[in-house]
């Protein structure tokens, strides 16, 4: 697709944004501090521009089709990276290095490791963000942590730490039974990682009945800790973040019983980026 291909006037996705946001066209005048009529204006000149209906009315009240529900949804995430981006623009003229990181290894791991960083290094300014396995950060980051089996490293990748995972929950929960019998009960708490608790099974050679879930579906490991230490059910998490639970008792492990010990915590920064002396500095620091 060209990317000179026209537009819709800004004007009008505004106007967009906001009857999708306050229900109402009155009320998407309120929040744009204009006129009511001028609100009706900009879906005039939207539904002439669009090929699709975007507009329902009946009477005066003004819903959205779904075309127009989900013209409404993208025009809202771009309108958001664009706020997103003018909120960072004064810290682009800083020289600061940037970190991508999943979310339990910035709390597990990171913010610990950064401790002193800015004593010995007041020059570098940090900027650190999360990282989704399944969602890029833009721009690029200068140094990310991702997650990835071992065969997936690059030749300039650092290894952090192995990401073998246990079975692991709350003292309470295991309350006088054996870990046998709630491994084979559960309930059980997943992530997006579906695959996780079958490959154990097979793994441990642990008797595969139908142990009940949790009803809860958790977005990464940070979650999936939280929700075991919270006592809500049975989690396989990585050994690497356990040993401040396990020691304080907010978790036992049930099983010796590992999976993927063939992935890895691992840095990535590429070696052109690598030559900035601010990156560098920040990449020997993490890699101790």
């Amino acid at each position: 697709m060209s990317s000179t291909r026209r537009l819709p006037p800004l004007k009008a996705l505004r106007a967009l944004e906001a009857i999708h946001q306050t229900g109402s066209i009155t009320d998407a005048a309120h929040q744009l501090n204009v006129s009511h009529s001028a609100i009706s204006h900009q879906v005039k000149i939207l539904e002439a521009w669009a090929s699709e209906p975007l507009f329902i009315r009946q009477g005066r009240v003004t819903t959205l089709t779904d075309a127009g529900r989900s013209l409404a949804g993208v025009t809202h995430e771009a309108f958001d990276a664009i706020r997103h981006e003018m909120d960072r623009l004064p810290m682009r003229g800083l020289r600061s290095v940037s970190i991508a990181c999943l979310p339990l290894v910035a709390t597990g791991w990171l913010m610990p490791r950064l401790k002193g960083f800015s004593a010995a290094h007041p020059e570098i300014n940090l900027h650190v963000t999360l990282l989704q396995t399944d969602r890029p950060v833009t721009p690029p980051p200068d140094i990310e942590i991702r997650f990835a089996r071992r065969a997936q490293l690059m030749t300039h990748d650092i290894v952090l730490a192995p990401g073998d995972a246990v079975p692991v929950c709350a003292p309470a929960l295991l309350a006088g039974r054996e870990p046998d019998e709630l491994l084979t009960t559960g309930p059980l708490l997943f992530d997006e990682d579906l695959r996780m608790w079958s490959l154990w099974y097979e793994r441990s050679s642990h008797p595969r009945q139908p142990a009940s879930g949790s009803g809860l579906m958790l977005e990464g490991s940070a979650l999936l800790q939280g929700a075991a230490v919270a006592g809500l059910g049975v989690a396989i998490c990585r050994k690497w973040f356990l040993g401040r639970d396990l020691a304080a008792g907010r978790l036992v492990t049930l099983s010796d019983h590992t999976i993927d010990e063939d992935w890895c915590y691992f840095i990535r920064c590429d070696a052109e980026k690598r030559q900035a002396p601010e990156v560098e500095a920040v990449v020997a620091r993490l890699s101790q």
